[in-house]
């Protein structure tokens, strides 16, 4: 069996033009950077709450995030192939 590596991913709210979001992909919540199941990763969103917003305040000022969600590694490799930060619409 494959393990998969699971992150936190936050979707912000607001959206460009051109009908993007903001994304950002937690690169450090463990020592190792990601999860091997969703509910450990889910686990750690409930126990973390404002490690988590300090994190999205420091990048995206107030703005609050419209979701935040455990997303398989392999669609975090097919959104960065994609074009990094800003991502396909919701």
């Amino acid at each position: 069996m494959i393990v998969k590596a699971w992150f936190i991913v936050a979707i912000m709210s607001g959206v460009y033009t051109d009908g993007t979001k903001d994304i950002f992909i937690f690169q450090h919540p463990e020592d190792h950077g990601h999860f091997h199941n969703a509910t450990i990763c889910q686990k750690f969103i409930g126990d973390h709450p404002f490690k988590l917003a300090k994190a999205l305040i420091n990048e995206f000022g107030n703005r609050p995030p419209e979701q935040i969600a455990c997303v398989p590694e392999e669609t975090i490799e097919t959104f960065m192939e994609e074009g990094g930060k800003r991502g396909d619409s919701t």
